[in-house]
């Protein structure tokens, strides 16, 4: 007989697996298209399994959202946590949110758009929200390490207020980025004016405002 041990990573590889494929069929068809029985059926368990892990769809869609957000920790983690001054880390956090994007936008900025989207028109808060709303704190935790640390090595400006701007930063720039990646195939007025340009325009704007 399987030690709880055991059972318990089964189980835990089973709902990573679940959230995997539901994250793919939102994406191919959308979060309103996909029906339970479509991620039951794509993962090969009957209905009745996949009520045990997620017995609302609504859970299910914010379980995907938190793995989407918990990807990227390890990531600005490292980031923060690096060798260069406070205003260098900043300059590549702003980097990072963004790579890539501008050639063809990934599967977590598509998703997170759609998720927000759906959210915010979803008629009483999202069962579980609050584990979305919980990752986005750590995230932000992580980020207060580059503002304690801009306050000593003297790299950004102590006469503002640099927690709210810190923040401000991160989500303009990011919310601009995954913007302007998923319209870019929509023609832009000037053809030489891309979203890599337009990105490194705002970064450069960014940044001369904190820098000291």
């Amino acid at each position: 007989m399987p030690s709880t041990g055991l059972r318990e990573r089964k189980k835990n590889t089973r709902y990573k697996s679940i959230v995997h494929k539901a994250e793919k069929l939102f994406l191919d068809k959308g979060l309103d298209h996909v029906q339970m029985q479509d991620v039951a059926d794509a993962e090969g368990i009957g209905i009745a399994t996949l009520f045990r892990y997620f017995p609302k769809k609504d859970k299910l869609i914010v379980a995907v959202a938190v793995a989407n957000l918990e990807k990227n920790i390890g990531a600005f983690r490292e980031l923060a946590g690096s060798d260069h001054s406070a205003y260098e880390r900043l300059e590549n956090v702003l980097d990072y949110l963004t790579k890539d994007d501008h050639v063809q936008p990934n599967n977590g900025v598509k998703f997170r758009e759609a998720f927000e989207s759906y959210a915010s028109f979803a008629k009483s808060p999202l069962q579980d929200i609050q584990d979305y709303i919980d990752t986005q704190k750590e995230i932000s935790k992580i980020f207060m390490r580059i503002i304690d640390d801009g306050r000593v090595d003297g790299s950004i400006r102590t006469d503002i207020p640099v927690k709210e701007t810190l923040i401000t930063i991160i989500n303009a720039y990011g919310t601009f980025g995954n913007n302007i990646a998923l319209k870019s195939p929509i023609s832009y007025l000037e053809d030489d004016v891309t979203p890599r340009k337009q990105q490194r325009i705002l970064k450069e704007m960014l940044l001369s405002y904190i820098r000291s």
